[in-house]
């Protein structure tokens, strides 16, 4: 009874939608959580938790996982960039909001794109915020290992090596501040704060129906029209709130408010490919290009990951479980959102009776695509499997309701 009580204070001070994130997950860190703060069982965690703001704040350490990398979604920060010279052409400086930071990379990958942009260093200034304390003071320490660029290249005029470490310099370290705020409270935002450019990615996947209502709302209050928000993968901004629709001609994460985002007397870059004059408050050392933004060969970039899906799949039904298990494993390191993926993942762990792997990837390409009853079934399947009745009968309910009425359950 008191894990389910402790569960709730998650559900209640965070939104946080257990179902999201799998039993065994959420078990493994209320146990971290208990060792972390020396209690003896879940009863006396939530006495803990209950009594003390600090201890909350320790328990919340250990309930969130940043998951993060340099330059993630790369064709994002293109869609920044473009915003920035279209429709923010005058404004400065630019106010650039990213929520959740977790450990920082995004926020610093921001700065370096638009420095190495042609914005100057006052010409924009970015604030990040992240639920956990201990992710805040990561950010803020600002080294990152080698793992935090997923095998990419970094560009060295803005992160600097210091022996297993990516460290940015210091004028990309200048232009972003962090602080710890949950967006569910009011006091969150300060009064009067706004923001021009809100990269908001990877938070509302883990949020009941209610917590991204009130997520959003929170977001659109502090967003300045016309306003940019980026998603994540497998968010859909404007099927949760309407005052945010797709941006016409952007990428389809990026988000504003209708009254702009379908206006075609936007003023628009004649030439995208130019970089304009800078203005003074602009100033900077002329902007090198980047491979990442250059436009993608279409046919190349689509086709190898579909390749590779497929491979995986074969050597799967060959029964050739270990070359399945690492060619999908190469394929999410280049596309951690893939729900596709993440289903054969978990099929193969299925398959090699690692039930805890496979309900962790099948968990993860459920709320990749909450639409697709096929992994509802493999964790049905799962949960009766793992003898785990109840939570196989609140499954099919979901299931049901997936089929039944269209709405997500």
């Amino acid at each position: 009874m008191s894990r389910s009580a402790v569960i709730e204070r998650l559900r209640r001070r965070l939104g946080l939608d257990p179902e999201s994130i799998g039993e065994i997950t959420l078990n493994h860190a209320i146990d971290e959580a208990c060792a972390t703060l020396n209690c003896p069982d879940t009863a006396a965690l939530l006495q803990r938790i209950d009594g003390d703001e600090r201890e909350w704040q320790r328990f919340v350490d250990c309930m969130v996982v940043p998951e993060t990398w340099l330059y993630r979604s790369p064709e994002q920060f293109d869609d920044l960039v473009r915003f920035a010279r279209e429709q923010l052409a005058t404004r400065r400086p630019l106010r650039i909001l990213s929520m959740p930071c977790a450990t920082g990379e995004e926020a610093y990958s921001i700065a370096a794109t638009l420095l190495e942009q042609g914005f100057g260093p006052g010409a924009f200034e970015i604030l990040g915020i992240d639920v956990s304390q201990r992710a805040i003071a990561s950010a803020r320490s600002a080294r990152f290992r080698a793992s935090a660029t997923r095998g990419r290249s970094v560009d060295a005029t803005w992160f600097d090596r210091e022996g297993e470490f990516w460290v940015p310099t210091g004028a990309v370290q200048r232009s972003v501040r962090f602080r710890s705020g949950n967006l569910l409270q009011p006091d969150c935002f300060q009064p009067g704060e706004r923001f021009d450019v809100v990269f908001f990615r990877n938070l509302l996947i883990y949020l009941d129906a209610d917590a991204r209502r009130l997520a959003l709302d929170q977001i659109l209050r502090v967003l300045e029209k016309p306003g940019l928000v980026l998603a994540g993968q497998a968010e859909n901004l404007s099927a949760i709130d309407t005052r945010l629709q797709p941006l016409s001609g952007y990428g389809p994460l990026s988000f504003s408010h209708p009254a702009r985002a379908t206006d075609a007397t936007a003023p628009r870059v004649a030439n995208a490919g130019r970089t304009p004059r800078p203005t003074a408050a602009d100033s900077a050392p002329p902007a090198r290009p980047r491979e990442r933004l250059q436009p993608p060969v279409a046919t190349a970039v689509a086709q190898a990951p579909v390749d590779a899906l497929a491979q995986a799949r074969q050597a799967a039904d060959a029964g050739e479980f270990g070359r399945a298990r690492e060619l999908c494993l190469q394929l999410l390191e280049q596309q951690p959102e893939s729900a596709s993926a993440w289903l054969l993942r978990g099929l193969i762990a299925m398959a090699e009776n690692d039930l805890d792997e496979a309900e962790q990837a099948l968990v993860r390409a459920s709320y990749l695509n909450r639409d697709d009853a096929e992994s509802m079934q493999y964790r049905i399947a799962l949960a009766e499997r793992r003898g785990q009745p109840q939570e196989a009968a609140k499954l099919r309910s979901r299931m049901a309701r997936m089929t039944t009425s269209g709405v997500r359950a």
